[in-house]
């Protein structure tokens, strides 16, 4: 219900992790209250989903250190390989209303490489 809500994203001069001067990306946030559903409540039932299926993944206990929001990449979007930065050791990317031509192809690389 909150997809037309979004906001494109600025990204800072040099930054490359996506090709947005090509293709914009948008962000819907989680923690708006603004938006329906949206606020602290959503961020936690998020993470709640998410936590045993990152931990088992990573073989870790984590705890929650940030939460983006819903992404929304536009036709002709790349997302490059990248390293997040610490504390963020783990991540995890949750498809949410894919509306595409084609899948897009992801690719994940683990500590072993």
């Amino acid at each position: 219900k909150n997809k037309h809500s979004k906001k494109e994203e600025r990204w800072s001069t040099g930054n490359t992790y996506t090709n947005n001067w090509a293709a914009p990306t948008y962000m819907v946030s989680v923690e708006d209250t603004g938006l329906r559903g949206g606020g602290s409540k959503l961020k936690n039932k998020v993470w709640d989903a998410a936590k045993s299926t990152i931990e088992h993944w990573t073989g870790m206990e984590l705890e929650p250190i940030s939460q983006y929001g819903i992404r929304v990449y536009s036709e002709g979007a790349v997302l490059a390989p990248h390293v997040d930065r610490l504390p963020l050791v783990s991540s995890c990317i949750v498809n949410v209303a894919q509306d595409v031509d084609e899948d897009w192809p992801l690719e994940v690389y683990d500590r072993q490489g």
